[in-house]
């Protein structure tokens, strides 16, 4: 991670410092108050927005406590939602382990009796990349597939590979879908949304399941990924020319989570829409 300091009860990237003094972004508060730029995402307690400054964008990330979520989760015993310092220091894993993901910027919180109440992150954009999902529907969806082969096989490969990589690190995901890929013009791939990794000496199978499964089934859209497109990945994410006793048990088991991720899906879309999140 490049050089950081400390300003204002924030960290910042040194190198960035002084464009963000420019626009007035010095203090905590003046990132929980910011009110420019585009609102790209917003759930409950939680909100990104993108802004650009003298030609180089950003992406504000702000977390606010909800009493209303708060209390829930410690009716169902548990714990609150991760925050900014969980995904700021899942970045700077990430980052220090040597795989693809976004710059960090800035980063700030407040808490109350260790409870943090608010909080923001501030990365870079990737500047000439775009989700992994808008590029296979751009680029795969239309096109006839003898075209595309061999593109799609690099793609294919290149994640498997990545995913691996980042397996591999004793880190899991939790939200492995295909728009949390970026992908370049020149075809390197990246890693993004890092707020709810999880790091151990070793990934227990279920976290496994559970990323391949997101992503298995955020390719279920695109009839243009075919199950011969699946089983080139699971291949090269095993390393192996041919499932084994064990690649055909992962099989099975990323195919049993995806029916239950599509359950899930249903009614977690049901609750948005309720409170408003989804239009």
């Amino acid at each position: 991670m490049h050089e950081m300091i400390e300003k204002g009860g924030m960290v910042v990237a040194a190198d960035a410092y002084p464009l963000l003094q420019k626009a007035g972004l010095t203090s905590f508060d003046a990132f929980m108050e910011f009110t420019g730029g585009t609102r790209i995402c917003h759930k409950r307690g939680r909100s990104v927005y993108r802004f650009e400054l003298d030609g180089r964008a950003f992406y504000l990330k702000r977390n606010r406590l909800q009493r209303v979520e708060f209390l829930k989760r410690l009716s169902r015993f548990k714990l609150p939602a991760r925050g900014a310092w969980e995904e700021w220091e899942s970045i700077r894993l990430v980052r220090e382990t040597g795989l693809p993901t976004i710059t960090p910027i800035a980063y700030g919180e407040r808490r109350a009796l260790n409870l943090e109440i608010g909080s923001f992150t501030l990365t870079e954009e990737l500047y000439g990349a775009e989700p992994l999902d808008a590029f296979i529907e751009r680029e795969w969806s239309a096109a006839p597939r003898s075209s595309k082969r061999g593109e799609k096989r690099k793609v294919i490969c290149d994640l498997a590979r990545l995913a691996r990589r980042f397996h591999d690190r004793g880190m899991n995901h939790q939200d492995f879908y295909l728009n949390h890929f970026f992908i370049d013009e020149t075809g390197n791939l990246y890693l993004l949304d890092l707020q709810r990794v999880q790091h151990r000496p070793e990934v227990p199978i279920r976290f496994v399941v559970k990323d391949l499964g997101q992503l298995f089934y955020s390719s279920l859209r695109f009839p243009c990924i075919s199950k011969s497109d699946k089983m080139f990945f699971l291949l090269n994410y095993l390393g192996q020319r041919q499932l084994d006793r064990k690649g055909k048990s992962l099989a099975r088991k990323i195919l049993t989570k995806n029916a239950r991720i599509a359950r899930h899906d249903v009614k977690l879309h049901a609750r948005r829409r309720k409170r408003g999140e989804l239009r």
